[in-house]
């Protein structure tokens, strides 16, 4: 009974949760991500990504005339919607990569603050109804900030002699000026040694995929992966690795690993584009949008199984 009074004191009709699911086009979102250092303001929305969510950490790509940067400890990260700062996140430089022609700066999250509708709508988000016993409340903070910006959900695919598998996945993040993809695995999902092993992994968008099918996929575990046969699409052949590509796929990227680092509970994955197809130009994905963002968007929901 209190649920319900908060509920509809606080929002509108509907489910309440970590995130929503919607499907968009790149020209789609409206969000930018910016990094803040020594007074300089730098777009950094397609040149970052989430990497770990145990410790909460954060990559961002930087060319060389925006060095600077490199070079100071600590940033500021902001998510903006026009003008307005919808949540910010204070970082510390882990460390710095050499990728492509830049520098790839690995940050793990200090401190972190929300600006989504007022302090009393935050505080009943994540006080009352995202409470867990296994979540901390400075945690479900961070990932509404995270998922203040749109996180698309991509399907990976492995396969070798003796093992395959398909799963969905979205910490990730393409860096096309870099031609460099970053994917952050699960350290107990079995199917990261064999594409560490192998250096290679074929990644497709979830253009017309249905939203339970990618959960379901989700959940299945990489030492029981569905079987081909009873996967609910037709399956198809990458062009140089020969991986299954869902034909629900608009686009597929097949990726080198050129490199991996343990995060804590992901390991980084590091991705050259070995061979880019493109089926369906402009095609729309699946994403996640943090529930108190997706309350001011214009973002359709899409119900489904999560």
């Amino acid at each position: 009974m209190i649920g319900l009074l908060i509920k509809s004191l606080f929002f509108e009709p509907g489910a309440v949760r970590t995130f929503f699911v919607t499907r968009l086009r790149e020209a789609d979102i409206g969000e930018r991500v910016f990094l803040e250092s020594r007074g300089a303001c730098i777009d950094v929305t397609n040149r970052h990504s989430m990497i770990c969510l145990d410790p909460f950490c954060i990559a961002v790509w930087l060319p060389p005339d925006q060095a600077p940067a490199l070079h100071t400890q600590q940033v500021n990260i902001q998510f903006r919607q026009e003008k307005k700062c919808n949540a910010e996140m204070r970082v510390t430089r882990i460390e710095e990569l050499p990728a492509g022609n830049g520098r790839l700066l690995l940050y793990r999250l200090e401190s972190v603050k929300n600006h989504q509708l007022t302090a009393l709508h935050r505080l009943a988000l994540f006080g009352y109804f995202l409470r867990s016993k296994t979540n901390t409340y400075q945690s479900r903070r961070v990932i509404s900030s995270l998922y203040s910006y749109p996180r698309q959900i991509i399907m990976v695919s492995y396969q070798d002699n003796d093992y395959y598998n398909i799963f969905p996945m979205d910490i990730q993040g393409y860096i096309p000026e870099a031609g460099l993809q970053l994917l952050g695995l699960r350290t107990t999902n079995i199917t990261l040694d064999k594409i560490l092993a192998a250096k290679k992994v074929v990644i497709c968008d979830t253009d017309k995929i249905d939203l339970e099918t990618v959960y379901r996929l989700g959940k299945h575990g990489s030492k029981s992966p569905t079987k081909k046969q009873d996967m609910p699409f037709d399956i198809s052949d990458s062009e140089i690795f020969g991986f299954p590509v869902p034909a629900t796929a608009a686009s597929y990227k097949e990726l080198e690993i050129i490199g991996h680092r343990k995060m804590g509970y992901h390991m980084l994955l590091l991705g050259k584009v070995a061979n880019q197809k493109v089926i369906t130009p402009d095609a729309a994905s699946l994403y996640h949008v943090g529930f108190l963002q997706f309350q001011k968007s214009n973002y359709q929901k899409i119900d489904g199984l999560y």
